[in-house]
């Protein structure tokens, strides 16, 4: 039997990989198809798996661009094109919805695939922007999915949040497969100083995350702040411009050294996941580096997360009021066993492979 496994995002190459090794392990002979060209740094990357197929992928240099849905229709097009005719299962990651349209029509070509369709955002409702998304443009965009989702003979999403829309396109059984990481070379260590906070910032600096809120909140906190801050972006100047002005900050850039990492982390009482109102976001991949280090977080997402931290205990929600107990946050840090539990059952690889083994297993070739 043969599975191929496709996204136009390395930011999914974690999730991609877990199923590359799950499908392998089942007998499956795999490929994964992902792009030559980075969402994140918008370059050509130099990072593809050399057993992957790479497409080659057209430039953009904004988010938000008549550039960048033709490249993301160009890779649809190009890489179903590549798949030829002897593939029995597809796993494909969407966005980009023009991936459901080209999936749409392999699938009339090819009736006997199973198609999989994994849900990983939801365009336009995700997007941070103040229009409404009801409206031209963004109801073309939507169209593009909710006319072409029914070619999925499964349907999976990263969150439970999204099937509040799914269940609206889609009439069939949907199941939530949440992001995961692995704990690999992770010691879990807590060398936090009570006698001073510590907040951490990890991943991406773009345009979704919300610096005046995360400003407002340390502002509120009665004691002097360290901030830790990981990551990258194009906002990354004003976001450290910004927070400079209310704590102490420590810019570390991008890390891939595990140790590293958890060397700063685990000086740290807390992760910030805050983000701007209007997103249809619920869960995000730095709530799980924060719990895989034993973080609890500072959150202000609806949706799965909202709901992990007020029955796991493992964070503070804040919504209109951005004031903030430091005391209740150190405290969190010091009784971590929540967020291991928490981390075990529902992010770890473990879990990830058991839950889309589940859903593989179900899958009538």
């Amino acid at each position: 039997m043969k599975a191929s496994i496709i996204t136009c995002f390395e930011s999914n190459g974690l999730r991609q990989a877990f199923l590359y090794e799950l499908l392998q392990s089942k007998g499956y002979e795999v490929s994964a198809y992902t792009s030559n060209f980075s969402h994140v740094n918008k370059s050509y990357r130099n990072n593809v798996p050399e057993d992957y197929i790479a497409i080659d992928t057209l430039p953009y240099r904004k988010n938000l661009s008549v550039s960048r849905i033709r490249s993301h229709r160009k890779f649809a097009k190009d890489v179903f094109e590549s798949l030829g005719d002897d593939i029995d299962l597809i796993w494909l990651m969407v966005p980009a919805n023009s991936l459901l349209e080209y999936g749409k029509e392999y699938k009339s070509k090819h009736p006997d695939v199973r198609l999989v369709v994994d849900m990983i955002d939801m365009w336009p409702e995700s997007l941070p922007v103040s229009f409404d998304k009801n409206n031209f443009p963004f109801n073309i965009w939507r169209n593009i999915r909710s006319n072409n989702i029914d070619c999925a003979d499964y349907l999976v999403c990263e969150c439970n949040m999204y099937k509040d829309i799914l269940n609206k396109e889609y009439d069939g059984d949907i199941h939530t497969l949440y992001w995961a990481s692995d704990l690999s070379g992770v010691k879990r260590n807590n060398k936090a100083d009570n006698n001073k906070l510590s907040l951490c910032y990890i991943g991406s600096i773009n345009n979704i995350i919300d610096t005046e809120k995360i400003a407002k909140i340390i502002e509120s906190i009665d004691t002097d702040v360290d901030l830790h801050i990981i990551g990258d972006g194009e906002n990354r100047n004003n976001f450290v411009d910004r927070l400079s002005k209310v704590c102490n900050v420590n810019y570390h850039g991008k890390i891939y050294d595990e140790d590293r990492k958890e060397e700063i982390m685990s000086r740290c009482h807390a992760g910030i996941n805050i983000y701007k109102d209007g997103l249809y976001i619920g869960l995000t991949s730095k709530c799980i580096d924060y719990f895989r280090y034993g973080l609890p977080i500072i959150n202000n997402i609806k949706g799965d997360t909202y709901e992990f931290v007020e029955q796991y205990g493992v964070g503070i929600n804040v919504d209109d009021d951005l004031s903030l107990d430091d005391d209740r946050l150190m405290q969190l840090r010091d009784n971590n066993n929540n967020i291991y539990k928490l981390y075990d059952n529902y992010f770890s690889k473990t879990a990830f492979m058991l839950r889309a083994s589940e859903i593989i297993d179900g899958i009538k070739i």
